[in-house]
């Protein structure tokens, strides 16, 4: 294949480096002048030891042919077609089938003007055999001018460089003339990594050779890499370039280093423009979390306004409560997707910010440090929590059957009536909690097999009555039976998780205004709490719809308001007498048998409470307001239930032991913090 090596350059002048500033333009179209047009056999010998085994395997088949193929191969080399055609011609009279012949002739044939008659030849040799050497020659013959520098189609340039591939391959991967063949139409076809790879291939199979250095230097250039270039264009002219040509590559070379002097050049600008792309479609993926919170709280009231109220299962709202799962899921990866995004947006700040000063001139040191430090002190607590547990610890503690044998049975008898699972367990707290959730892994909750757990404030229960409690309790175990406790749980951790994140930042210090990462925080917190309360707000009317029609609408207003009253109460009663006996260096009294005796107090605690029943609903909410909860229950229709008589506290065997118990780890936290 070596009049492919004879014309590679000469080709290769015609189209070099379009891709570098200034080669395109100082490098010119037309074919090198006559001096560069060097024979083959000036340039590239042929190999003695092939040449000698296409010689012995003619002798098998056409001994007398011989001599005069050797003839018409030196007639080639030197450039005289005239004579070579008649002498393959020859040749061929003797071994029709001779593969070199046929190839050797189908180029002299080009070179002559004979295009299409010494592509058919070199065509015909493939076709007989699909070895590295037809497949290399065919690729090039398709990329020969010829004397009338007849371009190659780009479908004939397409099909050369897939020959010259598949010849690589077959070759053993060691064939230099087809890895040649390979940079060369990789570079006209722009297929510029292909290039570098031919180019870095080629200095391992012929580390020495001039084309060799020739690509190598194109390739450096394109990278920018001018003064290594220009040492390979030194190296490919000691080794047989024509000078000439390389004097063409220097200048053009030279005008490119010009002109990247005058232009800013922003290093990895291609990677830079990815990143805002990826920044700007994460935060389009925020604005829209953001909208959908707020189309679906909007339908979510729409639903709950517009539904029949008696449908106490919730089956009008069960493809709006699969979106709010979907949605919420979907906002908790978004979260964790983030956490990389939020750091690598920290990191690009911090150093666009050391080289915008470094830009103006001016280094403002302890800015610097100062910002480098909070990025890295937030990068290290982001980077932490991801691989922290927070451990889920329950609330209160277990309260025993023995201790309020009542209770249980109420609590069993309510799970009945609304026909659901009762509670494995009930935990007392010292505030006025009264809630429920499931504990257990991810498949016993979708399975309904997690431990369900009832939290029952002791602030909560005085003058409690029996029969609005359990309409209060019927609610709780509407969740359950909905099956809102069975998910949650991305909702739940991504809460934690962003509280817990936060509160590290505030103890480090790093919880400032121009901390990204805090104010993403903030941001999130906005938005997931803004789709999670939506959620929860109709969670908890298709909760009072089961309390309302199984213990009637008015009990249920009994219930919650008592709840409500109690919590304005006990806040009000434990924070005054707390204050006074820290005040006063005394231990605190049973919080839990305090009541408002002045009237003001009253009065005031009294217009608290009702302020808190008036108000609207807000989107922070997690609940509706009570009086739209009331609101909403007024028209479901309860069945009948025979009223029950007797507060909470008759159910418990002895109210002074665990009034004093609570009261006890009251004082304990509190003694703790001062």
């Amino acid at each position: 294949m070596r009049l492919f090596a004879a014309r590679s350059l000469v080709i290769l002048s015609i189209c070099i480096v379009s891709s570098v500033p200034g080669l395109s333009q100082i490098l010119s179209t037309e074919p090198p002048p006559p001096a560069q047009q060097q024979t083959q056999q000036q340039v590239y010998p042929r190999d003695p030891a092939r040449e000698q085994r296409i010689l012995q395997e003619l002798q098998k088949t056409a001994p007398k042919a011989v001599q005069t193929f050797k003839k018409a191969t030196e007639a080639l080399d030197g450039g005289d077609y005239g004579q070579a055609i008649p002498l393959y011609n020859e040749v061929l009279k003797q071994a029709p089938n001779f593969e070199p012949a046929l190839r050797r002739l189908g180029y002299a044939l080009i070179d002559s003007g004979k295009r299409k008659e010494g592509l058919e030849l070199t065509q015909k040799a493939l076709s007989l055999n699909r070895s590295a050497d037809n497949l290399l020659g065919q690729a090039t013959a398709l990329i020969n001018p010829g004397p009338d520098n007849q371009e190659s189609t780009p479908a004939e340039i397409a099909q050369a460089l897939a020959l010259a591939k598949e010849s690589f391959e077959k070759g053993g991967k060691k064939d230099k003339d087809a890895m040649m063949v390979i940079a060369e139409l990789s570079f006209v076809s722009n297929k510029m990594d292909d290039f570098n790879k031919a180019a870095l291939a080629l200095k391992e199979i012929a580390p020495n050779d001039m084309a060799t250095h020739y690509y190598n230097g194109i390739r450096l250039a394109n990278f920018g890499a001018y003064a290594s270039a220009q040492e390979e264009i030194r190296q490919a002219e000691t080794a047989g370039l024509p000078h000439e040509e390389a004097e063409r590559i220097f200048l053009a070379i030279a005008n490119a280093q010009e002109a990247q002097t005058q232009q800013t050049v922003i290093p990895g600008g291609k990677y830079i423009a990815y990143g805002l792309y990826f920044f700007a479609a994460w935060i389009v993926g925020l604005i829209l979390l953001f909208f959908v919170g707020k189309i679906l709280s909007a339908r979510t009231l729409y639903s709950v306004e517009n539904s029949d109220p008696n449908d106490i299962t919730g089956g009008g709202q069960a493809g709006l409560r699969k979106i709010y799962r979907a949605v919420i899921t979907f906002g908790g990866v978004y979260y964790y997707i983030s956490q990389p995004v939020v750091v690598l947006l920290i990191i690009a700040l911090t150093i666009g910010a050391a080289l915008f000063f470094l830009t103006v001139g001016i280094v403002p040191v302890k800015l610097l440090f100062i910002f480098g430090l909070v990025g890295l002190i937030t990068i290290f607590y982001m980077v932490r929590s991801i691989f922290v547990r927070i451990k889920a610890e329950d609330p209160g503690r277990a309260l025993s059957e023995q201790e309020a044998p009542g209770l249980w049975a109420l609590a069993r008898d309510v799970a009945q009536t609304v026909q659901t699972r009762p509670v494995n367990e009930i935990r007392v707290t010292p505030g006025t909690d009264l809630a429920v959730y499931e504990r257990g892994g991810m498949w016993a909750k979708m399975n309904d097999k997690a431990d369900r757990i009832l939290i029952l404030g002791t602030a909560v229960l005085n003058d409690f009555k029996q029969n609005s409690f359990r309409a209060v309790l019927a609610h709780e175990y509407g969740h359950f039976s909905n099956r809102d406790t069975a998910g949650g749980a991305m909702a739940m951790r991504v809460n934690n998780h962003i509280i817990h994140l936060a509160e590290a930042m505030a103890l480090s210090g790093t919880a400032t205004f121009y901390n990204i990462a805090f104010q993403f925080l903030r941001l999130y917190h906005f938005i997931f709490r803004r789709i999670t309360h939506g959620a929860t707000r109709l969670q908890e009317i298709l909760a009072d719809r089961v309390a309302a029609y199984q213990y009637g609408p008015d009990t249920f207003r009994e219930g919650l308001t008592h709840v409500i009253r109690r919590e304005v109460e006990f806040s009000h009663l434990a924070n005054k007498e707390i204050g006074e006996a820290i005040k006063a260096n005394r231990m605190i009294q049973n919080l839990y048998e305090l009541s408002a005796q002045d009237d003001d107090v009253k009065k005031n605690l009294e217009e608290e409470m009702n302020k808190f029943l008036t108000r609207p609903t807000t989107e922070d909410d997690t609940h509706p307001s009570p009086q739209d909860r009331f609101r909403l229950t007024s028209g479901v229709k309860a069945r009948e239930t025979a009223p029950l008589t007797g507060m909470v506290w008759d159910l418990f065997k002895d109210r002074g032991a665990l009034t004093n118990e609570m009261n006890d780890l009251l004082e304990k936290a509190v003694r703790a913090k001062i």
